[in-house]
């Protein structure tokens, strides 16, 4: 195959691999997708999204709204033990829906603008010439190997690309374990009455069963019909002014999980007679953000969503964010007058970082890294205890919904 045969090859066909495939075949770029799987997004979850207009944009008018069972502008924030609870109003609507039916969408959509699928088609290594990535090898479900170039590889593989330690890119700064869960037919899940994601806030020595366990939320995304989405994921922004806290491993995760889903005040009662259809323990990358997006002098390469921490880092929804940056690079890339099959060298490089910083989504989500470590501190911190952060819990939650 030629070389640069391909304006975009796209690692990874999860939302932020398939919202570069849309709008680079819309713009006229010839782009390819691989995906280890056997179909995108193959997780059977739920998920939300913020009502952005670029939402409108991408899918199409309203379509998040037509395809979603809620869209709440309001979270309930649950004290230690629930024994409080606020309304907190974040101005802005979030859709709740069924991750594959965005999933599907957005591969219609990326095939009806010209993007080519590999399934079962696992990238091995990142072909470079001269400081500048130049292409892929890829292994196909037949076992055998290939390579296709091009002149612009976007990693989008998340939490799971096996090359970003390569570039310094370490998980362990950038994720926090997370359960996710997902059930059909819960009778206490009930849009009426629980129309908004709740939240229960778990500081550090609170559960007698692991009195070492790091600061968490446990929440729950109610959906129609019974369905819910649900998780607990750690809250590590603050770890290290914490002590005596280590990370949990796998079977002390779903220890916890099912203690708080049997027994926690108010968050068990969603879970009974529901029927359990997804659990697993994954992470949420929302940890840190990683800076060197593009690692190559040359360019060529460019990390993408939760592969580099690009996500709102108080957890609630990464999803817009990386899709958003995926559009954002194809563009100044695609769209720049200088395109060609030879784009990349070390000035184009450095003069797309300096526009990548000065976006704002970037900048975004640069504060809300900030805000958040300051708030956990605050919180788990400073307050730490049950006690102090139900006698604290009104002017905490005022500081909240300014923030918000």
């Amino acid at each position: 195959m030629e070389k640069n045969s391909y304006d975009f090859i796209i690692a990874g066909a999860g939302p932020v691999g398939l919202a570069a495939a849309i709008s680079a075949g819309r713009l006229g770029a010839k782009c390819i997708v691989l995906e280890k799987a056997d179909k995108p997004g193959p997780e059977p979850r739920g998920e939300s999204i913020a009502n952005y207009p670029f939402m409108d944009e991408l899918l199409g008018k309203n379509w998040l709204k037509e395809n979603s069972s809620n869209d709440p502008s309001f979270r309930r924030f649950h004290s230690p033990m629930s024994r409080k609870n606020t309304l907190i109003d974040v101005h802005r609507p979030y859709y709740f829906f069924h991750w594959e039916t965005l999933i599907d969408h957005m591969k219609k959509l990326a095939e009806e603008a010209g993007a080519v699928f590999l399934l079962q088609s696992e990238i091995t290594e990142f072909i470079e010439e001269n400081q500048q990535c130049i292409g892929i090898k890829y292994r196909d479900k037949n076992n055998t190997f290939h390579e296709l170039y091009g002149s612009t590889v976007l990693s989008c593989m998340g939490h799971k690309d096996p090359f970003g330690a390569r570039f310094q890119i370490h998980r362990k700064d950038i994720d926090c374990p997370t359960i996710k869960y997902f059930s059909r037919n819960a009778p206490n899940v009930n849009l009426a009455t629980h129309p908004n994601l709740q939240f229960y806030m778990i500081p550090s020595g609170l559960l007698e069963i692991a009195p070492d366990f790091p600061p968490a939320v446990a929440y729950v995304f109610p959906l129609e019909k019974g369905d819910m989405e649900a998780g607990l994921m750690l809250r590590l922004g603050s770890l290290k002014n914490l002590k005596g806290i280590t990370i949990p491993d796998e079977k002390k995760m779903f220890e916890v999980w099912d203690y708080l889903t049997m027994s926690y005040p108010g968050f068990s009662d969603f879970f009974k007679g529901a029927e359990t259809s997804y659990k697993k323990l994954t992470v949420i990358s929302n940890r840190s953000l990683f800076e060197n997006v593009i690692p190559h002098k040359s360019g060529g390469l460019v990390f993408l969503g939760d592969t580099i921490g690009f996500s709102e880092a108080n957890g609630s929804s990464g999803l817009y964010f990386g899709m958003a940056q995926a559009d954002f690079w194809v563009r100044r890339i695609f769209d720049s007058e200088t395109y060609n099959s030879s784009f990349w060298n070390s000035r184009i490089s450095a003069d797309l970082i300096v526009q990548y910083r000065k976006w704002s989504v970037y900048k975004y989500i640069k504060k809300s890294y900030k805000d958040i470590v300051l708030a956990e501190k605050f919180m788990f911190k400073f307050l730490g205890t049950e006690k102090l952060m139900n006698l604290c819990w009104k002017p905490l939650m005022a500081l909240l919904q300014i923030k918000s």
